[in-house]
C-alpha cells in the first residue's frame, strides 16, 4: 500500500474507534428512551390532572343556580383550561429540550473525539511517510 501512496490504515485504532461509535450510539439510544419515558410520564399525569380539573369545573358550572352564575362559571374554567394548556405545553417541551440537548451532548463529544482521533492518524500517516 505504501508503494502506490496510499494511507496507512492502522487496524486496531479503526476498530477502537468503532467501539466508540457503538458506545456512544448505546447511550444515545438509552437518552432516546428516557426521554421518552420521562414525556411519556408527564404527558400521562398531566391527562389525569386535566381530567380531574374539567370534572370539578364542569360540575360547578352544572350545580350554578342561574344562567349568568353558569356563564361566569364556564368562562372561569376556559380561561384556566387556556393557561393550564400553556403551562403543561412548557413543561412537555422543557422536557423534551432537556433530552434533546443530553442526546446533542454525547454526540457531540464523540464527533469532537473522532476528528481528533483522524487527525491523530493523519499526523502518524505523514510521519511514517518520511
Amino acid at each position: 500500500m505504501k508503494d502506490f501512496g496510499l494511507p496507512q490504515v492502522n487496524p486496531e485504532a479503526m476498530a477502537e474507534s468503532q467501539r466508540k461509535n457503538l458506545e456512544v450510539a448505546t447511550a444515545v439510544s438509552r437518552l432516546v428512551f428516557e426521554g421518552f419515558q420521562s414525556l411519556t410520564a408527564r404527558q400521562g399525569e398531566i391527562a389525569k390532572d386535566r381530567i380531574e380539573s374539567y370534572t370539578k369545573g364542569t360540575e360547578a358550572i352544572v350545580a350554578s343556580k342561574t344562567p349568568e352564575e353558569a356563564a361566569t362559571k364556564q368562562a372561569n374554567l376556559a380561561e384556566s383550561i387556556f393557561e393550564e394548556t400553556v403551562a403543561d405545553a412548557g413543561t412537555l417541551t422543557d422536557l423534551a429540550t432537556k433530552s434533546a440537548n443530553a442526546i446533542f451532548q454525547v454526540v457531540e463529544q464523540r464527533f469532537t473525539e473522532g476528528l481528533d482521533e483522524f487527525r491523530n492518524a493523519a499526523q502518524q500517516n505523514g510521519k511514517a511517510k518520511a
